[in-house]
């Protein structure tokens, strides 16, 4: 629409610019070829200020377009209710909640927050703070159940941002959420957890050098010291350079294998 208006207001233009200079040139004597130039330069002109004119035309209407929706807006904005009443705050301190493991328990404290809202039927609770502190609650133990104790300050985080959110409890009378959420555990319970993870480190580490030895062994009786030829051929690919001292040794590997193996003991002479 608007490149069709802009089309037709400089088609107009150059149809009443071409028919003046076309009357001034039959008052006006001249050459056809000064006609001809000054009429392309005319037209040209007037196709210029026609699309100027248009532009300016559709700028101003689009700007009363939008003062006229910014307006509409604003007339739609409903100002806060300064009778509504705020939400309430209620701390809680080290409240247990149960974690993982079930000898270990997380201690939560945060300041739960809560508005009330109309009940769907019946009468109002009488007591809406315990039940936006239970709300809380549970959606605490919800998670925490599920987590390490030892991790309880990551979890801390997680709960802040899961407590964080404002949602309605299941009678549909308090809306609660959580603030300054945090999460500990108690000092004994902290220095058994520390224990056993330098006990379930020391037990792993003594796990893999028992394992380490357990095939040493197993290499040793059943591979180097089966029996005395083995044990001469292990000696020899550690000492390929050492030809006599390995002779001298196969009194002394034969001995080892015997021992090795719970045989009796080769005679040995001085």
């Amino acid at each position: 629409m608007q490149q069709t208006d802009r089309t037709r207001s400089a088609l107009f233009a150059a149809v009443v610019t071409t028919v003046v200079v076309l009357a001034l040139s039959l008052v006006v004597s001249g050459p056809t070829w000064m006609w001809a130039v000054i009429l392309l330069a005319a037209d040209s002109l007037a196709v210029l200020v026609a699309r100027g004119v248009v532009d300016r035309r559709e700028q101003a209407q689009l700007r009363r377009v939008m003062e006229l929706q910014r307006a509409q807006i604003e007339e739609t904005v409903v100002e806060p209710d300064a009778d509504e009443p705020t939400h309430v705050q209620y701390p809680i301190s080290a409240v247990p909640v149960p974690s993982a493991e079930v000898d270990y328990r997380l201690l939560l404290s945060a300041t739960v927050c809560w508005r009330q809202i109309g009940p769907s039927a019946g009468t109002p609770h009488t007591s809406p703070v315990d039940l936006a502190v239970n709300w809380v609650l549970t959606r605490a133990r919800e998670l925490t159940v599920l987590e390490k104790p030892e991790d309880y300050q990551v979890v801390q985080h997680r709960l802040g941002v899961s407590l964080g959110t404002p949602l309605a409890e299941p009678y549909g009378q308090v809306v609660a959420w959580a603030v300054d959420v945090s999460l500990t555990v108690s000092d004994e319970d902290n220095r058994r957890l520390a224990r056993l993870a330098e006990l379930r480190k020391h037990g792993r580490l003594w796990e893999q050098e028992r394992r380490m030895e357990v095939s040493m062994r197993r290499y040793l009786a059943d591979d180097v010291l089966r029996d005395t030829g083995s044990a001469i051929v292990w000696w020899l690919a550690r000492h390929p350079d050492q030809i006599e001292e390995s002779v001298r040794m196969i009194g002394a590997l034969a001995q080892l294998t015997a021992a090795a193996n719970s045989k009796d003991l080769p005679y040995r002479s001085c």
